[in-house]
């Protein structure tokens, strides 16, 4: 009997990649108005920053593996100075928050203040807007199921985006794989937050986007899973359902519930 449904957040619930290329482009077109020139600044910044990443520190590098949390992220997460890796995580994207639009104006023959650029990106990334089916669906489970999210992510930049959507307002539990310490797709960080829904594992369902750390990870705690197809990351697994909207997931859990 399903008991309680698991959301990731970011690109399940919560629009990433659409607001992630709008900061961009509107930050690149403060300089050029010339929107191919735009675009490659844009690309040319972006890049860098992937690249630096790539460089960090061990410490810092490895705890950013382990919990989920990525090169974009890093250009305006707020991280927890008593955390030694996130400290350090602080201290090098202060500096690569601002290299990579200096290093993208120098490769473009642009001019512009690389300082401003990073905290117009800032400011433009801070966004926190819902699919338009979200609020719809987690109306018609709540109250019938147990709701929880599951997501990756450093907790200072999880918080912000759980707090800002309004997402709050539905759910029961919310682990978030830099404070527990450990991120999807390892079992334990299932286990920790049907632990605090008081649901068992094997009656949870977990929703996700991404193949290989949602559903992998909801069989790896040993629960149905459900595949939302965004169109940015690829299926790598087979989950127990495949949708492209979050609204196919009601009959289908109609559906389950009539099985029992």
């Amino acid at each position: 009997m399903i008991e309680a449904i698991l959301f990731d957040m970011d690109e399940t619930l919560i629009l990433d990649e659409a607001v992630v290329r709008r900061a961009f482009r509107h930050t690149a077109q403060t300089v050029t108005r010339d929107d191919a020139l735009a675009l490659v600044l844009s690309y040319a910044a972006e890049g860098n920053a992937r690249r630096y990443w790539k460089n960090l520190p061990p410490l810092a590098l490895e705890y950013a593996n382990r919990i989920g949390h990525s090169a974009l992220e890093g250009l305006w997460a707020e991280y927890n100075l008593n955390l030694e890796p996130e400290k350090i995580l602080h201290q090098e994207m202060q500096r690569i928050r601002v290299m990579a639009w200096a290093d993208a104006l120098e490769e473009t023959d642009l001019d512009g203040d690389a300082v401003e650029l990073s905290e117009r990106w800032i400011a433009l990334r801070s966004r926190y807007p819902l699919y338009p089916d979200a609020d719809t669906l987690l109306a018609n489970l709540f109250g019938k199921y147990k709701l929880g999210i599951v997501t990756n992510g450093v907790a200072g930049l999880q918080r912000k985006k759980w707090h800002g959507s309004g997402l709050e307002t539905w759910f029961d539990a919310v682990a978030i794989s830099g404070e527990v310490g450990i991120g999807k797709p390892e079992r334990g960080i299932f286990e920790w937050v049907a632990k605090e829904l008081d649901v068992p594992l094997e009656n949870c369902v977990m929703v996700g986007d991404n193949s290989d750390r949602d559903v992998q990870g909801g069989i790896n705690a040993g629960m149905k899973t459900v595949w939302l197809e965004r169109g940015f990351k690829p299926k790598t697994v087979g989950a127990d359902f495949e949708c492209k909207e979050l609204l196919e997931i009601l009959p289908w859990l109609e559906q389950l519930a009539s099985e029992n």
